[in-house]
């Protein structure tokens, strides 16, 4: 499943990088996050809870930086999580691609592919399909409202 979502961010190309690359800061963004920890180089571990309808997930994986070019403002990251209780995983690829439109001014596209595998894919591609769009939509969003608070 291929998603493609964008904001904007009010703050320079090179201030929304720093944060994009501070995965342990950011990653609150993520809804239903809830737990992160560094797990190697370029590697965390992750848990989140999910609701689906009227169903419930808890994932357990990692979140990996697989590449990431300053210049060309784009990382990419690796997702892979399991869902135990009811047999099933996420692998997703993810892309980050940041451009300046102003000098203060800074457009965030997030490509997913995303698989859904086990029981987890058996839910139905438009179901699964609403519910990545819109969770990588306020990731997106929280991560452009983030942005734009200073650094504590």
């Amino acid at each position: 499943m291929k998603l493609e979502n964008r904001c904007l961010a009010p703050v320079s190309r090179d201030a929304a990088w720093d944060m994009v690359m501070d995965i342990p800061r950011v990653a609150p963004c993520i809804p239903g996050l809830t737990e992160i920890a560094p797990d190697g180089p370029n590697r965390y571990r992750a848990a989140m809870q999910v609701k689906v309808g009227p169903m419930s997930f808890h994932l357990a994986g990692t979140i990996q930086v697989l590449a990431q070019d300053r210049d060309k403002g784009e990382a990419q990251f690796l997702v892979d999580a399991q869902e135990r209780r009811v047999g099933g995983s996420v692998k997703a690829n993810l892309t980050v691609q940041l451009s300046a439109k102003t000098p203060e001014q800074t457009e965030m596209i997030i490509l997913t592919d995303a698989a859904f595998l086990g029981r987890l894919g058996e839910l139905g591609q438009p179901v699964i399909r609403r519910k990545a769009g819109s969770a990588v939509q306020e990731f997106a969003d929280n991560l452009a409202k983030l942005v734009a608070q200073p650094k504590p």
